[in-house]
């Protein structure tokens, strides 16, 4: 199996100008940490009201990228990088701040990362001195906020780089733009986090880590930041691809999910049962022959995860050549030797076979066309929902367990509106273990855990009237209304 060559700092954090954090304190250190700098640069015009705004953006992201394994920042180090940039200068951040942190030993440069066809990168390596001061700002990793992105609709070309539509295209695109910051300025009001315990927000970030040594595209830590929704279109067309990314419960260990918190509140998770072979037989005016279409025939539920990526490597496949390699490469049947299935050619025979009305799809590439009908259906769903927060997981989505019966209906009346065949769904509902319960009644009755004083801090920033209704910080996150 090609897999791409994997370097540590291919994880390391990218520089964001957008950074923010609600201290006081915070601003107390970094002015000390500005006259460390002048100190050793010994800059002659000390210019406090444009140095320091920078120097916190700066640290903003340095504590972001402490959290990678090496700690590394990717950020740009030419000149010309910075033109786009609003808040912060190459003279000021680049050539003063990270340039003495540099010479004071602070920071060492790793030259001559490759982005693009053209341009390169610098990674910045945290050393001892900067991660010890680190340690001691009064901020932590996960308080740190960023806006909603100005810009949140991509297209990318058939290479993946992302390209700017001609101007025939702005309506279109401005519209799409203006549906999808509906969501994001919903989600900006609102809280998402998980939970768990300090010690268990570690653990995930191990789990994380791991992941991301395996798949250098995947995040290596949890980073509740990202909390707002990119709409990433394929092949330079807006009916291509399409779907939502970038949202941290996207890209967490599966069994975390049931533990997403919004609003303070548990959650109930609900997806579309087998969307795209629901969808291919819609479009050939048919409903779904098989109760389970990955189990049929020969094709056992034993070898259900099995059929169910080769169906879909089928759907993005060229050609059936181009499938067989690629079932191949993912060394599918490895050890699934059973039922005289023994090479690439037989399963994808059985699914021909068990999906006749549909094979013309096979091989076709077809799938980035599924995405983009399945991510229309996502977005009628999630701006149906509002402003009531919907967290889409591709063809399922997350919500607080008050608002499942309000989701079931919606996400059935859209389905069938797009597709004129009703929507399978499935419920996932959350089960608490005696212990998980213990572990929730502790973070929120310890008005010190890292999850009760986000929280508080969200309810008094946003949702101020709960306090003057009597509610408080202890109160028990709702269970009920399933």
């Amino acid at each position: 199996m090609n897999k791409k060559k994997n370097n540590p700092y291919d994880r390391a954090y990218w520089f964001s100008e957008q950074l923010r954090a609600d201290s006081k304190l915070l601003d107390t250190r970094v002015s000390s940490l500005l006259d460390l700098l002048y100190e050793h640069s010994q800059l002659k015009r000390k210019r406090y009201k444009e140095h320091l705004p920078q120097l916190r953006t700066l640290v903003l992201n340095l504590l972001k990228a402490s959290q990678t394994k090496p700690p590394s920042l990717t950020i740009p180090m030419s000149s010309d990088s910075y033109t786009a940039f609003e808040r912060v200068s190459f003279k000021v951040l680049v050539k003063h701040h990270v340039e003495t942190l540099v010479a004071m030993g602070w920071l060492s440069k790793h030259s001559g990362f490759r982005y693009g066809e053209q341009r390169r990168l610098t990674r910045l390596e945290l050393l001892e001195p900067m991660l010890k001061w680190l340690k001691n700002i009064p901020v932590n990793a996960n308080d740190i906020e960023r806006p909603a992105p100005k810009s949140s609709v991509l297209v990318k070309d058939e290479k993946k780089n992302v390209i700017q539509l001609p101007a025939a295209f702005d309506e279109e695109l401005g519209r799409r733009q203006r549906r999808l910051s509906q969501v994001n300025e919903a989600f900006a009001k609102s809280f998402f986090d998980l939970f768990l315990s300090e010690n268990e927000l570690e653990d995930l970030d191990g789990r994380m880590l791991g992941g991301a040594e395996l798949d250098p595209d995947q995040p290596p830590f949890l980073d509740l930041s990202a909390k707002y929704l990119i709409r990433i279109f394929n092949n330079s067309s807006l009916e291509q691809g399409g779907r939502f990314y970038r949202g941290w419960w996207q890209n967490i260990p599966k069994e975390f999910r049931p533990l997403i918190c919004i609003n303070g509140d548990f959650t109930t998770e609900m997806d579309y049962s087998a969307i795209h072979p629901t969808l291919l037989y819609a479009l050939e005016g048919k409903e779904m022959p098989y109760e389970d279409p990955y189990v049929c025939g020969l094709l056992t539920e034993e070898l259900r995860s099995v059929t169910k990526r080769a169906f879909n490597i089928l759907l993005n496949a060229a050609d059936r050549e181009q499938a067989v390699k690629a079932i191949r490469n993912q060394s599918l049947l490895q050890n699934s030797s059973s039922n005289g299935i023994h090479d690439e050619q037989t399963l994808i025979d059985l699914i021909y076979d068990s999906h006749s009305l549909i094979g013309s799809y096979f091989g076709s590439g077809y799938g980035v066309k599924l995405q983009y009908l399945d991510s229309e259906i996502a977005e009628a769903v999630m701006l149906r929902m509002l402003p009531e927060p919907c967290l889409p997981v591709h063809d399922s989505f997350i919500v607080r367990v008050g608002q499942t019966s309000k989701l079931k209906q919606i996400m059935d009346e859209e389905f069938e509106a797009a597709t004129g065949v009703k929507a399978g769904i499935k419920i996932k509902l959350l089960e608490l273990s005696d212990d998980r319960k213990r572990i929730v009644n502790e973070l929120i009755d310890d008005e010190l855990s890292g999850f009760s004083i986000r929280l508080n801090k969200w309810r008094k920033k946003h949702h101020w009237k709960f306090f003057v209704d009597g509610g408080t910080a202890y109160d028990v996150p709702q269970l009920t209304g399933r």
